[in-house]
């Protein structure tokens, strides 16, 4: 299994972008008011920076997945027991991203719909993608739905500038300050700081050529995406309004009415946003399989899907109401990103460069 630069691009772009438009406007809005798009590029600076740890980590064990070069560098058993907390970060938000998507479309279109039913379709067909193609597979179908995506939240912010008000955004720095817009950046941040998954897809990367700038290109990219959203929500509707509003950037989309003939955008925006829900768990469920069968040193990793898809479908099920999905959130930026994406990283990094200074002396 082999992964391209392109593919890495797209496949960081597609999986982050989802959710931080969808999930992370609105929070932040309600902190920072109308300065939230300034959190937002605060946020991708902070993603920067943890992508540019975790892909220096990594590219110092070419080839090897955070599993096998953290054995290598700790021992079998203290080597096992610091990956316990990927595990549990990666079923958790796997688990969490079905339950808030599977919501939504419940909400919106498919109401008479048991919930259970749109979980076991989407998480099928993740299953089938992941089991058929690995990691390849899902590389390609980012590189395919990565472009369609972005180009529909290019069309849709064009589509909405006649409802704009530039007076919705002023003043700048007016009614919050530099605390609050830094405390509003953390949850967007954390989003991005999915991107220590890196930990394990460089391990399938064909060329190492200029894959950092490929990496960190991708997070900018993403962050400008969800800065322009944040710009979008505001000149429309208002920090006011715009905070009170739980899918800000949907309404967005169902605001768009031109000359009575362009209407009804919002169904074909959802079509699309099932691609890019659809790559997130199946990047996942083949991360958290791949890791856990070297965690287990069992050869055939396919099995381990069988496992981790009903340990997904068991906690999106268990999440009981928007009030878990906020405290998991909330865990997932207090708890999981400073520990995996930081904490640990760092801590590997620096056994490392020990380990191959006493290896020169």
């Amino acid at each position: 299994m082999k992964l391209t630069g392109s593919q890495i691009f797209w496949t960081l772009s597609t999986v982050e972008v989802v959710m931080a438009v969808w999930l992370r406007v609105s929070p932040a809005i309600e902190i920072a008011k109308q300065d939230a798009w300034m959190s937002m590029i605060i946020a991708g600076a902070i993603g920067l920076a943890i992508t540019y740890l975790v892909m220096h980590v990594s590219l110092l064990h070419p080839g090897e997945t955070l599993t096998q070069f953290s054995r290598k560098l700790l021992g079998g058993w203290i080597g096992r027991i610091v990956i316990l907390p990927y595990f549990v970060a990666w079923l958790l938000l796997s688990g969490d991203v079905l339950r808030s998507f599977t919501d939504f479309i419940h909400l919106t279109i498919l109401d008479q719909t048991p919930i259970w039913i749109l979980m076991v379709m989407i998480l099928a067909l993740a299953v089938y993608l992941t089991g058929i193609s690995g990691i390849t597979g899902i590389g390609r179908f980012c590189e395919l739905a990565g472009p369609v995506t972005f180009i529909a939240l290019v069309l849709t912010f064009l589509l909405n500038v006649t409802n704009t008000k530039l007076l919705h955004i002023l003043p700048i720095v007016g009614d919050s300050s530099w605390q609050e817009v830094f405390k509003a950046s953390l949850s967007p941040a954390s989003f991005f700081g999915e991107s220590f998954m890196l930990l394990v897809l460089l391990a399938f990367i064909s060329s190492n050529k200029k894959i950092i700038v490929k990496a960190l290109s991708s997070i900018a990219f993403t962050a400008i995406m969800v800065t322009l959203a944040t710009v979008m929500v505001l000149l429309v509707f208002g920090p006011y309004v715009g905070m009170e509003l739980r899918f800000s950037y949907f309404m967005l989309v169902r605001t768009i009415n031109i000359l009575n003939f362009i209407q009804n955008v919002d169904v074909l925006v959802i079509f699309i946003w099932i691609f890019g829900v659809f790559a997130k768990i199946s990047l996942y469920l083949f991360i958290t399989s791949y890791e856990m069968a070297q965690w287990l040193q069992v050869k055939n990793w396919k099995k381990l899907i069988w496992i981790c898809a009903p340990a997904i479908l068991i906690i999106a099920l268990l999440i009981p109401n928007e009030a878990a999905i906020i405290m998991i959130q909330k865990l997932w930026e207090r708890i999981i990103i400073p520990v995996c994406a930081i904490a640990i990283p760092l801590f590997l990094w620096m056994i490392t460069v020990m380990k191959r200074k006493i290896a020169k002396q």
